[in-house]
This record gives C-alpha cells, structure tokens and sequence, in this order.
C-alpha cells in the first residue's frame, strides 16, 4: 500500500481518506455531483485531494448543543458538504466521509 506524500489534511487541498477496502475504479461524489479525477480531484495514495473549498461538518460543542435544543435556529450554520464514494461496479459505497481542511505540512523537529 502507498502512504501517502504529505501529511492528512496538509497543503492547499482538501482531503478525504478512502475506505479501507475502496478499490480503483470508483465513483466520487460531492454533494450528489459525480466528479472526475484528474479535474475536481487526484488520488494520493488512500487520499482523495480536491483543490476547490469543501466545508466539513462543524464542531459541535456545548453552547450550539444547548442553542439546538431550546429550538434557536443555528442549522444554517452547520451546513457541510457531502463526500460519496462507490466502487466494485457500484455495489459498495460509503457516504458523508470526513473532510479534513488544508493544514500547515508536517515539519521536522
């Protein structure tokens, strides 16, 4: 197995691991949109790299929990792109895969 080049998340892309047991050839999908490789994305080892901005799903701590469950509207802020991959002629999929923003590389200390 290829490990990846750089570090998960870093450079100016964004990143999303495969599923252990994804095989080439697959389909990739964001948010519903079938995207090409080589044009939205590459492939870097067990990562899918997208140079163009995803929003990953926020963090959320105490104050939206407690925002959500008294009924005061943050939904809007929530909002995450949705990153879907199948493989094997479309009989295996995996859907809303974590995305992981661009970070700083990896340096030696």
């Amino acid at each position: 197995m290829t490990e990846p080049t750089v570090a998960p998340g870093a450079g100016d892309f964004w990143s999303v691991a495969l599923p252990a047991d994804a095989e080439a050839p697959f389909e990739v999908f964001v948010n519903g949109v079938p995207r090409q490789e080589g044009v939205d994305y590459r492939v870097d080892g067990r990562w899918l790299r997208f140079s163009t901005p995803l929003r990953s799903r926020p963090r959320v701590g105490f104050g939206r929990r407690l925002m959500l469950l008294a009924g005061i509207g943050v939904y809007g802020d929530l909002r995450s792109d949705a990153v879907d991959i199948h493989w094997s002629e479309g009989r295996r999929s995996a859907q809303g895969l974590e995305i992981l923003p661009p970070q700083e590389p990896l340096t030696d200390s």
